[in-house]
């Protein structure tokens, strides 16, 4: 059975625009008569409310914009394309908000909230977005395509068998998401026990600027692109979503389809330190290392590939100290740009910056743990990829009638009253093959 399609400014639900603020309206701790804000970072496997907020003043807050339990977050301007469109349920009320970059979408008594959250997590709505994400550094999804994005929309009975049967394939999910996370919490433990801290430098390691442990720093090319990955013998030209999760991805690419003859590439290889040296300021100046060879990919002229000087540093080491708070904010107030917009680190400041750098020995000590490590949790990912391939599958058929088919006909008749006074409530047509 094909589901009625409904759009979102139908009743279904509301699309609520987030707070702007400037940087000089927002505080880092709380305060009397302020409020917590959450930003994309916020939004993950379950809605963060407990850290990475900021606070504004409460004035700058309408009751509408306060959130709701089953209210759904979803990113709407980022300057990494995975991260546009993601979404995250509310499951209490938060005295608080969201910012500018984010929407909350309010699901009306029409549709089941976990319904909707998880058809905005289906191939459907994935496919939808990379439609009508527009912008070339910074994408975004507009508040008018979203009111109009169409929502399958089955009887609430169904609606709730749907949402039965995928919690069950979620909780699954999680408890292998959990496990991965754990794996990678194993690597910054083990850099802070062995180094300490790099932003207070306890054990007092000599400080040296980035230039005395960099041998070369490689810029990437700027290449005309098409708006998908390569596939089989294509080159791609990586985007800088490939590096910023902290773990390389290589599916993060543009197919290029002309190379002039003298164009150098660079190719991303195993051992490779490459660095962001431009995104929004959350996103900036992120790091990883790569963990295989990649001839058809190229890097961008927003990635650079970091080679340290023999007996100086190390790449995983680097790695790590690069993704401490501490040393990338220094990379942060060393940029150009405004905070509300893409911010770029110039080679020159880069090599300048100041960090610890502890004795080589020491450092190749972790390289050898790290890619130990590495190696264990890729292992446990390729066991993983099995879970979510069967919560794709799910996902899939949840949203096209076959997950639920035989409970379906078995309460057909109940099903298509409901049908009927859904489309009496929401002024639709009634669907093909209901009287």
């Amino acid at each position: 059975m094909t589901w009625p399609l409904v759009k979102l400014s139908s009743g279904i639900a509301d699309v609520v625009r987030g707070v702007t603020f400037s940087q000089g309206d927002s505080v880092r701790e709380a305060q009397e008569g302020y409020l917590p804000v959450l930003r994309a970072g916020n939004i993950s496997e379950t809605l963060v409310t407990s850290e990475d907020l900021v606070w504004i003043p409460q004035r700058m807050v309408s009751e509408r914009q306060l959130l709701k339990r089953n209210d759904i977050v979803m990113c709407t301007s980022s300057g990494s394309a995975s991260v546009v469109g993601k979404t995250a349920i509310a499951e209490n009320d938060f005295d608080g908000s969201w910012g500018a970059f984010n929407v909350v979408i309010r699901p009306s008594n029409t549709i089941d909230a976990k319904f909707l959250h998880f058809w905005l997590q289906s191939g459907d709505f994935r496919s939808w977005r990379d439609r009508n994400a527009k912008g070339a550094s910074i994408q975004n999804i507009r508040h008018s395509d979203l009111m109009d994005l169409d929502v399958p929309l089955p009887p609430p009975s169904e609606q709730q068998r749907i949402v039965e049967l995928l919690d069950q394939a979620d909780a699954l999910r999680r408890l292998r998401r959990a496990a991965d996370a754990k794996a990678t919490r194993i690597l910054p433990a083990l850099f802070l026990k062995m180094f300490g801290d790099p932003a207070s430098n306890p054990m007092g390691w000599a400080m040296k600027s980035v230039s005395q442990v960099i041998a070369s720093v490689d810029a990437g090319w700027s290449a005309s692109s098409e708006g998908r990955p390569s596939v089989g013998e294509e080159h791609g030209v990586l985007k800088v979503s490939a590096v910023t999760s902290g773990r390389f991805r290589p599916e993060e690419n543009k197919a290029v389809l002309e190379i002039p003859d003298d164009r150098t590439l660079i190719a991303p290889k195993r051992g490779d330190l490459l660095f962001s040296r431009a995104n929004t300021r959350e996103l900036v100046a992120a790091t990883c290392v790569v963990e295989g060879n990649y001839p058809r990919l190229f890097l961008s002229d927003k990635l650079w590939r970091l080679t340290p000087h023999a007996g100086e540093a190390s790449t995983l080491f680097l790695k790590q100290l690069f993704w401490n708070d501490g040393v990338r904010e220094k990379f942060r107030a060393s940029s150009s740009g405004s905070s509300g917009s893409m911010l770029n680190i110039s080679k020159s400041a880069m090599l300048r910056t100041q960090i610890p750098v502890p004795p080589f020995e020491m450092q190749m000590q972790f390289e050898q743990v790290a890619w130990s490590v590495i190696e264990t949790v890729n292992n446990a990912a390729t066991a993983g990829n099995g879970v979510e391939s069967l919560w794709n599958s799910l996902l899939q058929k949840a949203f096209i009638g076959e997950m639920t088919a035989k409970w379906r006909e078995a309460h057909m008749t109940e099903l298509l009253a409901e049908m009927q006074q859904q489309a009496k409530a929401l002024n639709l047509p009634l669907p093909q093959g209901v009287n």
